[in-house]
């Protein structure tokens, strides 16, 4: 006759617990302003079209023929 008894022991089973840090990078746009100077030559062109002007020129006439 065979008598099985079943007695218990503790056997140490190690689990790892893995702890993951994650850094995610993300774009941000930074906005940076630079200044440009531009120097500018406006020319008027031919003083001939300007309607101020014409008025100077009738009126230097007017003076030419009086000093006549």
């Amino acid at each position: 006759m065979v008598n099985d008894t079943y007695v218990e022991r503790e056997v140490t089973y190690v689990h790892p617990i893995i702890r993951v840090n994650r850094q995610h990078i993300v774009n941000v746009p930074r906005h940076v302003y630079e200044t440009v100077t531009r120097n500018v030559i406006v020319d008027p062109g031919n003083s001939d079209d300007c309607d101020e002007c014409d008025n100077h020129r009738k009126h230097k006439k007017h003076h030419k023929k009086k000093d006549k």
